[in-house]
């Protein structure tokens, strides 16, 4: 599902919801309304800071609408879903999307809400995502028969926030060479393998499965974490996976790791020349169309939308944590590739208030220029997919100073750094990943004097790609 903000086209569907009984009985509009009247509140309220409204799609159709009124610290919710769309779920979804917009891009300190006693759905939908009763008027509403009923006032606080999808995070504190710094677990992330690209792919799940999409065409290395993360998520759906791998059949076949598992799970497996993959790739999807299928074109390290978006909601899964141990990173380091998590992590962080929070991407292969550019653009096109309107390319800092001459390249001194960082953390680190970002993050602290900072390393994982 996705949330936006209200428009001028969309107010016939308004004003047609709203004059059926089964949306204004438990809304209290007065109705009827009229087309014109409609356009005539909605030209009154464009530019008003003290309300929201928005408009909710779940697969590119409208199906819920509602806003904030009265904005402030606080503000009052109000939503309703289609009549033809009731009794599926739409509601609660559409729910926790505007309470996330409301602390994360409103900064709203509470939300608050109405609802009548005897309407128990939305009594059961709001408290399942942490909402509290806080008063009962008696008798002061009428239902949609006419009957007297009490009135219910709802408030939700950030901390009791309990996301409908509220994304798996473990935050650990670690030590090593006598420096304290947090650790962001996503090398246990427990879902098909685990690992950034494993959070990536639950994301992408969701997506496809709401889009009804049932064949997935993607690319990457012979030790792609990507490549495996979308296989297995495929498999498990019982959909077709195209995997363009960048490599030779003899390595390929040869390894264990993330080949192994990609050669285990059922992927259509087509080996290609890096300048070759977007050509195999079309290809691929053209075959798939023609054979009935509804295929998805997914680049290479996740660098869509729901690669972008997985990570922005990691991020708010993180300030939740953070705030309830009243701590907040200056900084956060992690190995970035192809720019989709540090896009997501940079967007996420504006999106709740922590946009002053330092991002190092430790690059893993990309030169200076076009890694941040990529990475830059992509964050540009996910914030205005939130509707934060920024160029955040100043925001992007993408260091690549550890490069050791490229991708899956490293030196003797960064393996032996990494070895004793393991037999002291009890954290696996590869060469090609996390252990490059690891072992820049701690060298960038190192000669920028940061050890006094507040320092969080984000463990993209990487496992596989030792178990080669």
């Amino acid at each position: 599902m996705r949330i936006r903000q209200l428009m001028h086209s969309d107010l016939l569907t308004r004003v047609k919801w709203v004059n059926d009984r089964r949306v204004h009985e438990s809304m209290h509009f007065d109705v009827p309304i009229t087309l014109e009247g409609t356009k005539k509140w909605f030209n009154g309220i464009v530019g008003n800071a003290s309300r929201a409204d928005m408009a909710f799609e779940d697969k590119g159709e409208l199906c819920a609408m509602g806003g904030f009124t009265s904005i402030a610290e606080d503000a009052e919710l109000y939503i309703f879903v289609s009549p033809d769309c009731q009794g599926k779920g739409l509601g609660k979804i559409a729910t926790s999307l505007l309470c996330e917009y409301g602390f994360y891009n409103l900064q709203l300190k509470s939300i608050y809400l109405f609802t009548n006693g005897d309407n128990f759905a939305a009594q059961k939908t709001y408290e399942a995502l942490g909402f509290k009763l806080n008063s009962i008027v008696n008798n002061c509403a009428k239902n949609g028969k006419g009957d007297v009923v009490n009135r219910l006032k709802y408030i939700l606080c950030p901390d009791d926030f309990s996301p409908s999808d509220k994304p798996f995070l473990r935050l650990d504190e670690c030590h090593f060479n006598g420096f304290k710094f947090k650790v962001v677990r996503d090398d246990i992330f427990p879902f098909i393998g685990g690992g950034s690209k494993a959070r990536k792919a639950v994301e992408y799940e969701r997506f496809l499965k709401e889009n009804s999409y049932n064949a997935v065409v993607t690319c990457g290395g012979v030790q792609s974490n990507h490549n495996r993360a979308i296989a297995l998520m495929a498999a498990r759906n019982g959909w077709i996976c195209h995997l363009c791998v960048q490599g030779d059949v003899e390595r390929f076949n040869s390894e264990k790791g993330n080949a192994l598992l990609n050669r285990l799970c059922g992927a259509e497996i087509e080996l290609v020349k890096p300048e070759n993959t977007s050509e195999s790739m079309d290809k691929a999807m053209e075959r798939l169309k023609t054979e009935g299928y509804n295929p998805y074109y997914i680049h290479g390290g996740g660098h869509d939308l729901p690669g972008g978006t997985s990570f922005v909601k990691a991020i708010a899964e993180l300030k939740r944590q953070c705030d309830k141990k009243n701590y907040k990173p200056d900084y956060i380091f992690h190995a970035s590739g192809t720019g989709s998590t540090q896009a997501g992590i940079v967007v996420g962080l504006e999106r709740v208030g922590w946009g002053d929070v330092n991002v190092i991407g430790i690059s893993v292969a990309r030169q200076h220029e076009r890694g941040k550019k990529v990475i830059a653009e992509f964050a540009n096109m996910l914030g205005l997919y939130y509707g934060i309107n920024k160029d955040f390319f100043d925001d992007i800092i993408f260091c690549t100073d550890y490069l050791c001459g490229g991708y899956e390249q490293y030196n003797p001194e960064m393996e032996s750094y990494l070895l004793q960082a393991m037999k002291e953390t009890g954290l696996i680190f590869d060469t090609t990943y996390s252990g490059k970002g690891f072992y820049g993050m701690m060298d960038y602290i190192d000669k920028m004097n940061l050890q006094d900072k507040n320092i969080l390393f984000w463990h993209t994982g990487g496992i596989m790609n030792i178990m080669k």
